[in-house]
């Protein structure tokens, strides 16, 4: 009797780890792809294996259920259910890596998003042993949920009807969703990457704001032109059409165009910025003067 309750303590235990470590995969794979939903989006196209309106559902969608099933697992709130979905799922992997053999899709899966790199190869391993590790989680599933909430629920000190159990399992698992949406960093746009990229290159920028049709701007885009290499590598230039992109005129503070500024370096409230803005071309030595300022203040 000994020997046998050890042994179903150790397989409650061995159990209780496989389901919360392929619950941490799902959230994983979800928190990455979720940075990114048009990459993964894109991904999911380029295995042309669904028409493209089903692609765009199915890579929107999958993010989602890969959280939830993920949140499932890890508290142990419907762990049977979770792990068959696990397995629907991951049969679609097991089909697209499959596909990848006989079709040009790129050498990365995009199965984790951009956070790893994992070959068609290696992601196909790792879908077997998933799919392993849910069938066991089902045939074991007495076993499965019992280092879970979904078993504390289930308690008869609580004389918790049904509905009030899956009421509760589905509140709890959508509010883990929730906050895991909200510790998603903030998409940066193109140019805030960029900016940001200079900055930590120990770059000053240089913004030209401007909107309407590029020959608006000719004056300024030749004058760019000259300073780029004017100041080579000192300076990073960048220029942001306002029309398409209206955030970058709110974030700076501009309404007239086109309007030039300098920023100076980033902390933690945000960009710094010389005091001064620039009118376009007809402010050009003042931009320079500006510019040899705050590039003699670095030295």
């Amino acid at each position: 009797m000994k020997i046998e309750g050890r042994w179903n303590t150790l397989a409650i235990g061995i159990l209780t780890v496989l389901r919360v470590a392929l619950g941490a995969l799902f959230i994983i794979s979800s928190y990455a792809k979720l940075q990114h939903p048009d990459l993964f989006v894109d991904a999911v196209q380029n295995y042309h294996m669904l028409p493209a309106g089903l692609a765009d559902l199915f890579g929107t969608v999958l993010p989602w259920a890969e959280l939830c099933v993920g949140w499932c697992l890890v508290l142990g709130i419907f762990p049977t259910f979770a792990s068959a979905i696990c397995i629907l799922m991951t049969l679609t992997f097991v089909v697209g890596n499959i596909s990848s053999f006989f079709r040009d899709v790129g050498e990365a899966c995009g199965c984790l998003g951009n956070l790893v790199n994992m070959s068609h190869t290696t992601s196909l391993i790792v879908d077997f042993v998933m799919l392993s590790v849910a069938g066991l989680l089902i045939y074991q599933r007495r076993r499965t949920g019992v280092v879970g909430i979904g078993h504390l629920l289930r308690l008869e000190k609580l004389r918790l009807p049904r509905v009030a159990i899956i009421a509760l399992g589905l509140i709890m698992v959508a509010a883990a969703m929730a906050v895991t949406f909200s510790r998603l960093p903030e998409e940066k746009a193109p140019w805030k990457e960029t900016i940001d990229s200079a900055l930590k290159d120990d770059q000053a920028v240089a913004l030209l704001l401007w909107k309407g049709e590029p020959s608006d701007v000719a004056d300024e885009l030749a004058m760019f032109m000259e300073l780029q290499e004017r100041y080579g590598a000192s300076v990073y230039f960048e220029r942001i059409d306002s029309g398409i992109w209206p955030e970058a005129a709110d974030k700076f503070d501009v309404s007239d165009f086109p309007t030039l500024l300098i920023i100076e370096g980033k902390n933690k409230k945000g960009y710094v910025e010389y005091p001064q803005h620039f009118a376009g071309a007809e402010d050009r030595d003042a931009l320079m003067a500006a510019l040899d300022e705050v590039l003699a203040s670095r030295t």
